[in-house]
């Protein structure tokens, strides 16, 4: 495709804008409700023309519209909370509902029969708004207020409440992480979307195709909290999983607010269970949060506010326990170094070497096994004196373990809130709001304070979250409104160890130190011992954020509610974390032994060989801070259309566009697969070279450009208790062309040093001097066409840029029944496409050949690129001879070549699910909800690679050539999940049914009290078996399933095997296990029973003390973690830890005012 064609999706998308704008359509995304409904007199015919108004119960504030010539009205964009309903026309009685609540997004039908009589005389009818959802087709769950601040949440973090959703389970049957991480009616995790005040509150995490959240307000500052799994108005977009809409709370007529303090303590705590089997005992941890909110008017009836404070310091155990070098050892002494079976490990001189009978290099002992101190290497003495020295006894036959540390890992996070609502008039009103959450992260170094060896694997971490909206809403007419909103996403996180280390301090090269791209403790990690410095990809400096315009425009015709608009989100990301910015040096023990290419366990010492000098490898990596950008548009019209009375059909259509990722300096290249080499050889297809962004083309990717997504939903009103409703979606998530944390290839690089050229018969290159040919330095697009040939390279496939879909369905049946409740059921659905699956490679070995066997395929045979590839770096293509295998695969002038950070969307997944809900809203002191899920998840590939797998469901693929061997139960599947809610205010004490007549000290003792508890179990997740030690080309090859892996009894029973491990067999090298990706044989399952107990103390006026006790798994009932599943492995099959901890208790205390 030409540059300029490259440019046509962004120049359409700004066409599409420039048209919008010009017809004065607003840009939107709502979390606001509406209500609508008809007038009629006593004889139920329409009363045309009649004047509604609602009025917002708490602020005074209100809107007025007209009823049509057929009676019917509508009220849009309406914050939730508590309204009044009044309509008025000439002959008839004023009609008032009496207070109803409205929720998240609610559209609620408030039918006003009127009856004959004068204006001046009211007619109030007392209830509510409806319970059935009788207009529109989604899924989902509301938490009101009374619920959040009443159930138990440990964590203090709204986003718990997503689990009290059907369908929602987290990543890998885990317990529920605060976050995205949850796979919600069959989608992937962490492809879901959170609003906060209509603005999302997630940014794409880097080149991953998921979202990652970054701010989460103080529970009491939410008003309320839904969740949608399931057929969204087009209005929404950008997810695959679902919809999280959190609104926070808004001042009132009245000023009031809540100060509060939490604490957490290991002595409340039980013990783990492995711990109390190994007679160990709690480790100390400690949480303290404090903080308040209050709002209220500035202007009454017209400017409120609302503020939020929120202080926590948290306290955990951190400990170590290393294996260092001994005093003996430090020496160069290894007389007393022995192995596990108590021999001594005998060290070799790899300088004194000579040829045996057999012809084979060999080398000699050190004289009593004791290095000279003329032959230590001066970098390693000094890299060696800042190990600690050993501070217990460790094994007593090998000495390892013989380090322990331990200290405080101390978190301390702010968050603050401050929202300004604001009407003009009964027409305009403004609302913005800003959210700042500063934090701290202080691990203790264990070996010192500002020892810069010690390999933190935490921080310090110094970070900041900000949150901002602002709103304008405008009602054009009575049948007209629009809306425009802004907000900011913005986060930034320093993850810095320690001080500043000058490399050239030790010994190390100049060149080094300039080239670092951060200049800390370069890591040393000799085998068999615990390795200093700074741990690989610790380092980080990252700002990220995103910028939301979104809004809406609605017009009421008839019994069309039409809304129309668009979004744009601007993604932004400046990062580096480089993998070792300073170098490491890795010493294998096989240096040291006898024979180069083989080291029997008595044979060898990592330590003597980094005291020689001699690494086996190492990295330097050369990463510099990056600048990427991407963005984001979509485009929606939406009707909800009320056929009759009972039928309403809502259709909605909706077109998104990611504008692919470019970066701010154009250091961004792709692969051109079809371009022919500048290196041809007769007999081999040399296509494929490195290609670079430039003026024409700023992105690597392609634009993908076929995102419409249709949404058809139907709702019908069988009587005004019961509702029948069906809805198809199609949606479209993240790609992995957002914003990544590294430039294209060709501007980093990882700058391996190379120590022997001959197998480590000799050393060619020393620590004084890792490079001896120069090293490895990115050479950005320099070299054209000819970029890391004879090298292996990586970087971005263009045609890999394909939005994943999942098409998403369900049927339900809703039926009001007693105790104001409501029983639903559904069967739900989703299918999955174009899902991206963990594999890279560009060049795998094609099976024809996987017959010759290894040994062929690892033969030398001439290398016809001799000559022609010259880097003296490309080790393997500038010899006059070359692997077999080498030749053979795609791409032969690269050794190797990936897709990097553009997986193929290859993957699909299929959902099908049968859930029953029942609910009780809260009334006469009690709320209610349960709900059930039957499902069962099918796909190929349950997560991605690299970056991603970190979010628990990643299985790779064995056989890359065809995927339906893959095929299984999700990794995410959950058979079956029930979870319990309630809320009770026992009816007890002189505000509640009983005991109004009670004395004060009566009601102090007996009256006030509430409970609240959660209970949830689930299914376990299939497990995934691996194999250690398998041999497969470019995959990972799985064992034979030979038998029933099912064993029985209680799983305390069975800790040392969960499954029958004689299920199992290793087969040939390169050929396929017959084990399945999962086995339809599951891990543990997941049971939570969670509770809080409060104590009411009502004082003066307004005013009430709460006291609260919270408990985590209130029963101490233990949650194991699923078994190890890597067959070959010495645990294959044992369960050594918990997924969910012991009993946790948290106090609370809590003054109303």
């Amino acid at each position: 495709m030409s540059s300029s064609g490259r440019r046509m999706p962004v120049t359409l998308v700004h066409s599409l804008v420039l048209t919008l704008l010009s017809c004065g359509l607003a840009f939107g995304q709502s979390f606001t409700a509406s209500v609508r409904g008809t007038a009629k007199d006593p004889s139920g015919a329409s009363v045309p023309r009649a004047s509604v108004t609602i009025t917002d119960a708490d602020r005074g504030t209100r809107q007025t519209t007209t009823a049509d010539e057929a009676g019917r009205f509508a009220v849009t964009a309406l914050p939730p909370g508590q309204y009044v309903l009044t309509v008025e026309a000439p002959g008839f009685k004023r009609f008032s509902s009496g207070r109803f609540t409205l929720a998240v997004q609610q559209q609620s039908t408030v039918d006003a029969r009127l009856e004959v009589g004068e204006v001046s005389e009211t007619l109030e009818v007392r209830g509510s708004a409806a319970l059935v959802n009788t207009t529109i087709a989604n899924l989902g769950q509301v938490v009101d207020n009374q619920t959040i601040v009443s159930l138990p949440n440990l964590g203090r973090n709204p986003m718990a409440f997503t689990y009290l959703t059907p369908g929602v389970v987290g990543s890998g049957g885990r317990p529920g992480d605060a976050n995205t991480n949850f796979v919600a009616n069959g989608s992937r995790n962490s492809t879901s979307d959170v609003l906060l005040d209509g603005v999302t509150v997630v940014t794409v995490e880097q080149n991953s195709g998921i979202t990652d959240l970054k701010y989460s307000p103080a529970v009491d500052a939410v008003q309320e909290f839904k969740m949608q799994t399931n057929f969204f108005s087009a209005e929404f977009g950008q997810t695959g999983g679902a919809v999280v809409n959190m609104v926070t709370k808004s001042g009132t007529n009245d000023f009031a607010g809540t100060a509060y303090y939490f604490l957490r303590n290991s002595a409340l705590n039980a013990n783990n269970w492995f711990s109390n089997r190994a007679g160990l005992t709690i480790p100390y941890s400690r949480r303290d949060q404090l903080g308040g909110v209050f709002g209220g008017p500035l202007i009454k009836n017209k400017t409120f506010f609302f503020v939020t404070y929120q202080y926590t310091k948290a306290q955990s155990p951190l400990t170590d326990t290393r294996t260092v070098p001994t005093l003996l050892q430090r020496q160069g002494d290894f007389s007393q170094t022995r192995n596990a079976a108590g021999q001594v490990m005998t060290i070799y001189n790899p300088f004194d070497t000579f040829i045996n009978a057999a012809g084979n290099l060999e080398r000699r002992p050190f004289p009593g096994n004791v290095i000279p101190a003329s032959m230590m290497d001066a970098i390693a003495l000094r890299a060696l004196s800042y190990f600690p020295l050993p501070n217990q006894p460790g094994n007593p036959i090998t000495g390892t373990n013989n380090w322990f540390g331990q200290g405080i890992l101390q978190d301390v996070g702010h968050q603050m809130n401050v929202r300004i609502d604001h009407n003009f008039s009964e027409r305009s009103r403004l609302s913005a709001r800003y959210s700042y959450g500063p934090y701290t992260q202080q691990p203790p170094n264990l070996f010192g304070e500002q020892a810069p060896a010690f390999p933190l694997n935490y921080g310090p971490v110094v970070g900041s979250a900000h949150s901002f909206v602002a709103e304008f809403t405008r009602t054009q007419s009575p049948t007209a409104l629009w809306s425009v909103r802004y907000g900011l996403t913005y986060a930034a996180y320093i993850r810095d160890p320690l001080e500043t280390f000058d490399l050239t301090g030790l010994g190390l090269p100049r060149y080094m130190k300039d080239q670092a791209t951060f200049s800390v403790f370069p890591r040393f990690a000799p085998d068999g011992y615990s390795p200093i410095g700074t741990e690989g990809y610790l380092k980080m400096d990252r700002q990220e954020g995103v910028h939301h315009v979104s809004g809406s425009y609605s017009k009421i015709l008839g019994g069309h509610t039409l809304k129309a608009g668009a979004e744009m989100r601007w993604n932004f990301l400046d990062y580096a974390q480089p993998g070792y910015p300073s170098g490491q040096f890795i010493f294998g023990r096989g240096i040291t032994c006898r024979d180069r290419f083989s080291c029997p366990g008595n044979e060898g010492n990592g330590l003597a060989a980094m005291l020689l000098g001699w690494p086996t490898s190492g990295d330097f990596h050369i990463d510099p801070k990056v600048y990427t950008r991407s963005a984001y548009w979509g485009f929606y019209v939406q009707d909800d259309w009320r056929i009759t009375r009972k039928l309403t059909l809502n259709l909605g259509l909706r077109y998104d566009f990611d504008v692919p990722r470019w970066e701010t300096q154009d250091r961004m290249s792709y692969w051109d697969l079809e371009a022919q080499s500048p290196i041809q050889v007769a007999g081999y297809d040399t296509r494929g070279v490195f290609r670079f962004v430039d003026g024409g083309r700023r992105s690597p990717f392609d634009a993908d450009m076929n995102n419409l997504q249709p949404r058809v939903g139907v709702a019908y009103a069988l009587n005004p208790k019961t509702s029948i409703r069906a809805a198809y979606g199609l949606f479209f998530t993240l790609s992995r062309a957002t914003v990544f944390g590294h430039t294209g290839g060709g501007f980093n690089v990882n700058s391996t040093p190379s120590f022997t050229l001959d197998s480590n018969a000799t050393r060619y290159a020393t620590l004084a001097d890792p490079y001896p040919k120069g090293m490895l330095l990115p050479p950005g697009r320099s070299l054209g066409e000819r970029t890391f040939l004879g090298l292996g390279a990586g970087t971005i496939l263009p045609g890999n840029n394909r939005n994943p879909e999942y098409h998403s369905w369900n049927l339900s049946v809703q039926r009001e029944i007693m105790w104001n409740s409501v029983f639903e059921v559904n069967y739900t659905g989703s299918r999955g496409t174009h899902l991206f699956v963990p594999f890279t490679s560009l060049t795998p070995l094609d099976p024809q050949y996987w017959s010759m066997g290894r040994t062929a395929l690892a033969a030398a045979v001439p290398n016809p690129f001799y000559g022609l590839i010259t880097d003296p770096r490309a080790t393997n293509l500038n010899r006059p001879t070359v692997q077999q295998v080498r030749l053979l695969r795609p791409m032969p002038q690269f050794d190797g070549a990936n897709v990097a950070t553009s997986e193929p969307p290859r993957g699909d997944s299929y959902y099908h699910a049968l859930q029953m809900k029942w609910e009780k809203r809260f009334s006469h002191g009690l709320s209610m909800l349960a709900h059930y899920t039957w499902s069962k998840m099918i796909d190929n590939s349950s997560n991605s690679s690299g970056n991603t797998s970190w979010l628990g469901g990643s299985t790779n693929l064995q056989y890359v050539w065809d995927l339906r061997g893959e095929r299984s139960l999700s990794a995410h599947d959950v058979a079956h999940r029930v979870v319990l809610t309630a809320v009770w205010q026992l009816p007890f004490g002189r505000d509640r049914k009983w005991g109004s007549g009670w004395n004060r000290l009566a009601d102090l003792v007996l009256g006030g009290w509430d409970v609240s508890a959660v209970f949830a179990r689930q299914s376990g997740v299939p497990l995934a078996v691996t194999q250690s030690g398998g041999a497969i080309w470019d995959g990972t090859q799985r064992p034979n399933l030979v038998g029933d892996p099912s064993t029985f009894g209680p799983i305390t029973s069975r800790l040392d095997s969960y499954f029958n491990p004689d299920a199992f067999s290793k087969p040939p090298t390169d050929v396929r296990g017959t084990a399945p990706r999962t086995l339809n044989y599951r891990g543990p399952g997941l049971q939570t029973f969670d509770a809080v107990l409060i104590k009411n103390v009502s004082l003066r006026r307004e005013q009430r003390l709460q006291l609260r006790v919270e408990a985590q798994n209130v029963l101490n009932h233990p949650i194991f973690s699923d078994p190890n599943t890597s067959y070959g492995s010495t645990a294959f099959g044992q369960i050594t830890t918990t997924k969910i901890g012991p009993r946790q208790v948290m106090l609370g205390l809590k003054y109303y005012f």
